[in-house]
């Protein structure tokens, strides 16, 4: 076999490679493939960590940032947390007079399997690692206390809750369907009989307890006042004038924007309820429903709700403009090209100097690989003197965009006010 690869030294690695392949086991591949890519991401994470260190300083994150904050979690922060998940539960089964038969570590992933032990040890020494990592992130808590900076406070907030979620919830629900880790399988193949139950109930009650915790409004409306100080002021504030004036849908709206920016979500629609059930269909209602909608990525019922805003009666000019252009953003996001296009170039019949429009016709153009089309729009842009500036403008700048709105609002009410006299 030698003597027939020795000439074709390419072909002979493929031969062997594939060798190789064959006699190892798929799911092992699969696990092995991620580590690889964990990893270059990882390294990835690191230099953008020291290129972007600009973000370990801003007062206030936008979304982007936040996703970074999650990337950080997961790909730096996690690994070393799983390499200590490991360490634990080797540790713990030599003091139990056990060995690891055997163990792997990838990155996102371990397997360890220990022996020599009696049957009453193996749960205590399976879960050891998790108790260890939950223990962490309950120790990482505290540290807001101290009121870090919004990035590191989000930081240590994503990674407690990632902690306690993958091993109070994820794991248990990965391991049923097969795809987590084989502690569970173990436990209740080789763990005692007697212990199996209250391992299932001490699971579910902490989960229980966690999600509650998570979802108590004072909690989430502490960590958005340590992660998003700026937005917290701002909504103090507004609260503060609502409380004077508790019947204006100027100043609903506007919490309602203010606890959306703060990523308090359910506050938000709690808000947008109040403004349909005191003052129906309007203008204000529309808005804040329409950026309800695109933040919770439903976005074929958001490009409906910003277009129906558009053709609001009063809505023209730039407001208009900046309603197209957030349709065209979701339609977009939802697949459809053509239809994002259309809004567009409806978008910059009001508004030719709307940014977003532009930029939703630039990516609309490299999807279609029309790259010509895409840098002359791009030229066009700087040619007006766009600066392509998108942060805090997607799908639309919602501070000018407000305030165009409660212009549109006030001229409404004074021709109603003007045409009530006028009767009289």
């Amino acid at each position: 076999m030698s003597d027939t690869y020795n000439d074709k030294p390419i072909e002979y690695i493929f031969y062997r490679t594939g060798n190789l392949i064959n006699t190892m086991n798929m799911n092992d591949v699969y696990l092995w493939c991620v580590t690889g890519v964990t990893a270059l991401v990882g390294l990835n994470t690191i230099w953008r960590l020291w290129s972007e260190r600009d973000r370990l300083t801003k007062e206030d994150l936008n979304e982007e940032d936040r996703a970074f904050a999650w990337r950080v979690v997961v790909f730096l922060i996690f690994p070393l947390t799983l390499l200590l998940d490991l360490r634990a539960t080797s540790m713990v089964c030599d003091l139990l007079g056990g060995y690891v038969r055997s163990f792997s570590y990838g990155l996102l992933w371990y397997h360890v399997l220990p022996a020599g032990l009696p049957t009453d040890y193996i749960i205590p020494v399976l879960f050891s690692g998790s108790i260890a990592t939950s223990v962490l992130a309950l120790c990482l808590l505290p540290a807001l206390f101290f009121k870090p900076h919004p990035f590191f406070a989000t930081i240590i907030g994503y990674t407690s809750v990632f902690l306690l979620a993958l091993n109070l919830i994820a794991d248990p629900l990965l391991s049923i369907a097969g795809l987590g880790s084989v502690r569970w399988q173990i436990a209740f193949t080789d763990g005692a009989v007697d212990q199996r139950l209250p391992l299932v109930a001490v699971h579910i009650v902490l989960a229980t307890l966690f999600v509650l915790f998570m979802r108590y409004s004072k909690v989430r409306l502490w960590f958005s006042e340590l992660s998003r100080p700026n937005a917290n002021e701002e909504l103090r504030e507004a609260l503060s004038n609502m409380q004077t004036y508790p019947d204006s849908p100027r100043l609903v709206c506007k919490v309602g924007l203010l606890y959306d920016k703060a990523g308090l979500r359910r506050q938000a629609k709690k808000q947008l309820k109040r403004l349909r059930d005191n003052f129906g269909q309007s203008l204000y209602a529309n808005f804040l429903e329409s950026l309800i909608l695109y933040r919770r990525r439903d976005y074929k019922s958001a490009r409906k709700a910003f277009t129906f805003t558009s053709d609001h009666p009063g809505v023209d000019g730039d407001l208009k403009g900046s309603l197209l252009a957030a349709a065209a953003c979701a339609a977009f996001a939802e697949g459809d090209v053509i239809g994002a296009l259309n809004l567009s170039e409806r978008a910059l019949e009001f508004d030719h100097a709307c940014l977003v429009a532009r930029m939703v016709k630039v990516d609309v153009f490299l999807a279609q690989g029309k790259k010509e089309h895409a840098g002359e729009e791009i030229l066009l842009a700087m040619h007006m003197g766009l600066t392509l500036d998108l942060e805090n403008k997607v799908p639309l700048d919602v501070e000018r965009a407000y305030e165009c709105l409660v212009s549109v609002e006030e001229r409404r009410s004074g021709r109603r006010l003007v045409q009530t006299t006028n009767r009289f």
